[in-house]
């Protein structure tokens, strides 16, 4: 275990002479940005990258430059543009696998009542690429674009239980190495067990252990040579829930609309 984190933290090293501080401070900017924080002060963006105001000035500059983000002229605060949706949505748009998969999340959504969502693996998270909302008030909120741990989620977890070893094992020392902000610490030992159970069960049923209060159920998604592409999910507030009926209904739902789209994507994808 010592020799695998001695190998990523050398390859972090050497990859790390090829990366460009620009850049990267440029997209650290445009992450500032949320529902809480929709505006701020070039002393706020310094204070958060820890260094002086003359530092982000000329990165905050082109970004204004290329239409990604405004300077307020009475307040001089700053803010996003719609053109950053393109960064996302562009990516987003390239997928065929949202649009396939859109009558069976809808068809999901509203045989259970709960929120239907389609991720997929992005490095160590899942992203969120599909969400259809309950109609009821006590629905989940989570946006497409969305990335969460990909070893604390349900989604997530469907996706490593059904990765090709290899590939699995290397993913598992990489989360190892990496403190994940907002996650559980890797318990690999543990947490390759239930990957196992995952795979045998064919699915995930979290009661609240990612966020509390909320239930999800999770099954994953194939494509040709049974490769898993994706996963699919439902959740809804505990409050909502009830144990007997996510076991008899909603978990076989979700099961048998990940089987179809499973059925479709072999013939599409």
């Amino acid at each position: 275990m010592e020799i695998t984190k001695k190998k990523l933290e050398k390859q972090k090293s050497d990859n790390e002479k090829y990366l460009s501080n620009s850049i990267l401070r440029g997209l650290e900017v445009l992450k500032m940005f949320s529902v809480e924080n929709q505006t701020l002060s070039l002393a706020e963006i310094a204070s958060n990258l820890g260094v002086s105001r003359t530092t982000p000035y000329r990165i905050l500059y082109t970004l204004e430059e290329c239409g990604y983000i405004y300077q307020d002229s009475h307040t001089k605060r700053y803010g996003l543009r719609p053109k950053v949706l393109e960064l996302g949505y562009t990516y987003l748009n390239s997928l065929e696998l949202p649009e396939l998969a859109a009558p069976y999340l809808e068809k999901l959504r509203d045989e259970t009542g709960m929120s239907s969502h389609m991720g997929i693996l992005d490095g160590n998270d899942i992203v969120y690429i599909a969400r259809y909302p309950a109609r009821s008030v006590a629905t989940i909120t989570i946006n497409v674009g969305s990335h969460l741990p990909v070893h604390a989620t349900a989604m997530g977890k469907c996706l490593l239980a059904h990765l090709p070893e290899e590939n699995k094992e290397e993913l598992l020392s990489k989360l190892q190495v990496l403190q994940i902000p907002d996650a559980p610490i890797v318990e690999v030992k543990k947490l390759r067990d239930e990957l196992q159970s995952i795979k045998e069960k064919g699915y995930v049923f979290h009661k609240g252990e990612f966020e509390t209060g909320v239930w999800s159920v999770a099954c994953p998604i194939f494509g040709k040579d049974n490769k898993v592409i994706a996963a699919i999910n439902i959740a809804i507030t505990q409050h909502a829930a009830d144990e007997e009926l996510m076991e008899e209904k909603i978990i076989p739902a979700v099961c048998q609309v990940a089987r179809e789209i499973s059925s479709f994507m072999v013939m599409t994808i």
